[in-house]
């Protein structure tokens, strides 16, 4: 095992279209018994979970099989409905890897031995790709906002300078199939996963340009 990974048992919450990234928010509605009682064990010990993407299966019904990678969810509030269902919002922390197949508990929920993924204490990037990444982006942004008209697109928040946090940030908005994101995620070097953004953002300006629709 690699320097600096820790070990643990993670609940698991297995998603159809959503790769969560570290410093990411993600909301989710809570309204299948087995995953409210997943959220309430997680509220008594550390308000974490692992999200992960469904590899084969669906979210409702029998357990899906998820990816071998996801990142952690930390509960940051917890909304209880009357009609017994849960709105809880969560941000990404730290990517994970399954050691092991996952397991269904009695409950009904995923489980699973994963080893956690810090971040390296120290990443240089060739600061030329950076340029060229964050320059792309801010083309994708402009006309994504301009397409969509969620506002203007001159408004768009700030990129992050540190280039780990500027790779999760780009990955978390690009409009591609979330098998895409799911590459991005298990990309282990940050130089790798900036030089695969700007090969999607190339791609995908034209379709943000021309006579497509998103999807």
């Amino acid at each position: 095992m690699p320097e600096g990974t820790t070990q643990r048992v993670l609940p698991l919450f297995p998603l159809e279209q959503v790769v969560l990234f570290p410093g990411m928010s993600l909301p989710l509605r809570i309204f299948e018994e087995r995953y409210k009682v997943m959220i309430g064990a997680c509220q008594v010990t550390d308000q974490l979970f692992g999200v992960v993407l469904i590899r084969s299966g669906s979210e409702v019904g029998e357990p899906a099989e998820p990816e071998h990678t996801g990142c952690t969810a930390r509960m940051v509030r917890v909304d209880r409905i009357p009609d017994g269902r849960m709105h809880i919002l969560t941000v990404g922390e730290e990517r994970f890897r399954l050691t092991g197949p996952a397991r269904t508990m009695p409950e009904g929920y995923l489980v699973a031995d994963v080893e956690l993924l810090p971040e390296p204490t120290s990443v240089s990037v060739d600061a030329e790709l950076i340029s060229n990444v964050r320059a792309q982006f801010a083309r994708y942004q402009q006309a994504i906002l301009g397409l969509t008209g969620r506002g203007d697109p001159v408004s768009a928040p700030e990129l992050p300078s540190d280039p780990v946090k500027l790779s999760y940030r780009i990955a978390a908005s690009l409009y591609v199939d979330p098998r895409e994101r799911q590459r991005l995620l298990e990309t282990a070097e940050v130089g790798a996963r900036l030089q695969q953004e700007l090969v999607l953002l190339k791609r995908e300006m034209p379709r943000t340009i021309g006579p497509f629709s998103l999807n």
